[in-house]
């Protein structure tokens, strides 16, 4: 009669009368399997993404499943099941693969009662032989093997390693020691809390509430604040100091008081006390006009004298110092009329302060009977920041004087018909009317106009 081998380690049970001569053989046999069932270590690779089956065979022990221990090696690809026998035992399994993927122990045939062992686990599972061949972990010293239950604080280390919350459903905030809590995990208002504890908060963060003056430090001038730590004196105000670094507080002084000196004559300008700046301006003096020769053949004519020259200029008092000199033009006179004596008039003379600024006068108008000779020039300033030229000789045949620069003083004008008379300038600086004789039977030619004086006008802002 032939042997028949056990349900679960495949062990030979031998017939009475069978396998003469070498049942010492046959029992050694058998004791090795039960030595492989007992203490057997295989390590298997399982690299790839295809399922194991464990080898089995009657009374082998070199059969795969023969083995108590086997640590599963090799890197994953895909989520795969190995296969024990569909029969009562127990082993002990390390899963050393990598890969990040799942690896399930179930009994052959039966893949949905298996159970996944967590890569690096070190697990004891058991097929329970019944008919539906549950396999089940029965022990484990890896917490990722647990599908329930607490774990005592003992068993966790002192600092717990870093790792990621993202399938974390219930995380207390007031656990975390850093990191970033996402909007989404605050509710719409924020409830009403003491910030009596904080140590760090920074006020840019504060969307309300008064922020008291001993937590506020000194606002740096280039942050938009003084720098400073104390407000100065009643009627003080702040100041750039003299280093142009920063502010500081000082006394208001008294200022803005104006002064006014207005030269006609020559003379010499002293600053009134306080003086800070002066606007000085000056004004040439207009020019005269020639006299006309009468009782001649037909009649003669003079041109108009030129307007003068203006100029300004702003100066400083430390420039100015003490004292300047100061020049006026005169007018210049007009030429008499007459048969013999007739005279040619005189130009506008030059006005002048100090070395700064001048103007000078009006031309003289010209002496002629031609009507096509040029007009009178007009006076120029020079030195200032703004200068200006006066009117050259203006009206028919040119016998209106000219006005000088900015309006400061209007040229006389001619009378015709019978007085034929030259009106002198007026204001500072108008030129001279021109004249103009009559004929030889009736001598009553009309005067020439002078020119009126120049002008200096001292501003001064104290």
């Amino acid at each position: 009669m032939a042997s028949t081998f056990s349900d679960r380690l495949k062990l030979e049970l031998m017939a009475t009368g069978a396998n003469a001569n070498t049942w010492g053989t046959n029992t050694n046999n058998n004791l090795e399997v039960l030595d492989a069932f007992a203490a057997g270590y295989l390590s298997k690779s399982v690299a790839g993404s295809a399922n194991i089956t464990l080898t089995t065979a009657n009374a082998s022990d070199t059969a795969e499943s023969s083995n108590k221990t086997l640590e599963l090696t090799g890197t994953l690809t895909g989520d795969i099941v190995v296969f024990i026998p569909a029969a009562e035992s127990e082993y002990n399994f390390f899963n050393n693969t990598a890969g990040s993927q799942t690896l399930t122990i179930a009994a052959t045939g039966h893949t949905a009662n298996g159970v996944a062992i967590a890569q690096g686990a070190k697990t004891t599972v058991f097929c329970d032989g019944s008919s539906n061949f549950n396999v089940e972990i029965i022990s484990s010293t890896d917490a990722g093997a647990l599908g329930s239950g607490t774990l005592p604080d003992a068993r966790f280390p002192a600092t717990l390693p870093a790792t990621s919350g993202a399938n974390l459903t219930a995380l207390n905030a007031s656990n975390l020691g850093s990191g970033t809590v996402p909007d989404a995990r605050f509710p719409a208002t924020l409830p009403a809390a003491s910030g009596v504890n904080l140590t760090a908060l920074n006020a840019s963060n504060l969307g309300s509430g008064t922020v008291a003056d001993a937590r506020l430090g000194t606002v740096s001038v280039s942050k938009g604040g003084t720098g400073l730590t104390s407000v100065g004196s009643a009627g003080q105000v702040l100041t750039t100091n003299s280093g142009a670094d920063g502010l500081e507080y000082t006394t208001i002084v008294g200022g803005g008081g104006y002064n006014m000196q207005v030269f006609t004559n020559p003379g010499t300008y002293t600053p009134t006390s306080g003086m800070k700046n002066v606007k000085v301006t000056v004004v040439g003096g207009g020019g005269g006009t020639p006299g006309a020769q009468d009782g001649t053949s037909g009649s003669q004519k003079s041109g108009g004298g030129a307007g003068g020259g203006v100029a300004y200029e702003e100066i400083s008092a430390a420039s100015v110092g003490n004292s300047q000199p100061v020049t006026v033009g005169s007018g210049g006179g007009g030429g008499n009329n007459g048969q013999n004596n007739f005279g040619n008039g005189n130009p506008g003379g030059t006005s002048s302060f100090g070395s700064f600024l001048s103007a000078t006068g009006g031309a003289v108008g010209t002496n002629s009977q031609s009507t096509t000779n040029p007009a009178a020039a007009g006076g120029s300033g020079s030195g200032g920041d703004y200068n200006g030229n006066g009117q050259p000789a203006m009206g028919q045949n040119l016998k209106d004087g000219g006005s000088a620069a900015n309006g400061f003083g209007f040229g006389g004008f001619f009378e015709p018909n019978l007085s034929f008379k030259g009106n002198p300038g007026t204001g500072f600086g108008g030129g001279g009317g021109g004249t103009q004789s009559s004929n030889t039977t009736d001598p009553l030619g009309g005067s020439s106009g002078a020119g009126s004086a120049g002008v200096v006008i001292v501003e001064e802002y104290l």
